[in-house]
């Protein structure tokens, strides 16, 4: 679980240690309770690795187990599975297992434990500040009451969760330069954010379309690149409204098409 922008209330959440020792696991008795009517948010790379474990085109995944909205005072576009949010996770098996636990989500992946995140921009440079925490019990969760003792840091290597953690705040890290540098809520509308989406959550469709393979950049570094390009594209456009640091100055070359321009930031050539 992470938050952006405010940290939770310190009463609820008070904040814990990497060196912390804490007891959880998982029950039989009330596996997979946990799944069900939830809001699990989603970003980028959620998608494509759960997308690409399914073997499915982004849009597809979007289409079949998502709901993604473009946020109304920001028109940044906001993911969630969708059938978790009104019962039982579509990935639910019956014995109350996920069937998709190796590529589950971040959130998923990480609870008991939460993680507040917040970014701030001194110039051009992110000042990422974090906050774990334990999340707020649930009565049928039996977890702790499990024998297995961690530390925190112990439970978020064994849950993977430092890579996910890293490339989850370039993600956030872009939001926030959209919002805080480019001043994005005085002009991103939900039209201009959807030249986004294959930038964000359809790599397989933006691979295709600017012909670079696994080969020549794999899934970790195209996702990068793709993030940059979206900084790249959002300043451009920031600039073409009169915000951000381009602004009043020369962008890229407006006889660029847009795919070709978007190939030359992904590839280096930019």
């Amino acid at each position: 679980m992470s938050f952006t922008g405010d940290t939770p209330d310190e009463k609820l959440f008070k904040e814990i240690q990497p060196d912390e020792c804490f007891n959880f696991e998982c029950s039989g008795r009330c596996m997979g309770k946990c799944c069900r009517f939830i809001t699990i948010l989603l970003d980028p790379w959620d998608v494509e690795v759960i997308a690409r474990h399914l073997n499915l085109p982004g849009p597809e995944f979007l289409e079949l187990f998502c709901t993604y909205d473009f946020g109304s005072s920001s028109s940044w576009p906001f993911v969630q599975l969708k059938h978790a949010e009104k019962g039982p996770c579509a990935f639910l098996l019956k014995d109350g297992r996920c069937s998709i636990y190796p590529v589950r989500p971040r959130n998923c992946r990480t609870y008991p434990i939460g993680r507040a995140v917040q970014v701030e921009y001194a110039g051009d440079i992110p000042l990422i500040r974090e906050r774990l925490f334990m999340v707020e019990r649930m009565e049928f969760c039996l977890g702790h009451e499990g024998s297995r003792t961690w530390t925190v840091k112990e439970w978020l290597e064994d849950s993977e969760a430092y890579k996910y953690y890293e490339l989850s705040d370039l993600y956030l890290c872009l939001v926030q330069y959209a919002t805080d540098v480019l001043h994005s809520r005085a002009w991103l509308s939900p039209k201009t954010a959807r030249l986004l989406m294959p930038l964000l959550y359809f790599p397989d469709i933006l691979r295709a379309k600017l012909g670079i393979s696994e080969a020549e950049l794999d899934h970790e570094l195209f996702y990068r690149r793709r993030l940059k390009a979206a900084r790249t594209l959002l300043t451009e456009m920031a600039a073409s409204f009169g915000y951000g640091p381009l602004a009043g100055g020369i962008v890229a070359d407006q006889n660029t098409p847009l795919a070709e321009h978007i190939r030359q930031v992904i590839i280096g050539e930019h």
